[in-house]
């Protein structure tokens, strides 16, 4: 077996290799970061969503109670 020092010793490739692997690991960061904050809010927008149901469902309720059409 020939060890070959020159591919050892070549390092132009470094810098390319590392500036991907960051770019790669902020792209998925962020992405995930959106999703976190999009699913927060569509909970958030669910929750209001059921609060203002339970509320015209009550007011129907009362309105029929006391008969108001």
């Amino acid at each position: 077996m020939v060890k070959d020092d020159s591919l050892l010793r070549n390092e132009k490739g470094g810098p390319l290799v590392e500036e991907s692997l960051l770019l790669g690991l902020a792209v998925v960061t962020v992405s995930i970061v959106i999703a976190v904050i999009l699913q927060a809010t569509g909970w958030a927008q669910d929750v209001v969503e059921g609060l203002l149901q339970l509320l015209q469902d009550s007011w129907s309720s009362l309105t029929q109670l006391f008969g108001t059409p």
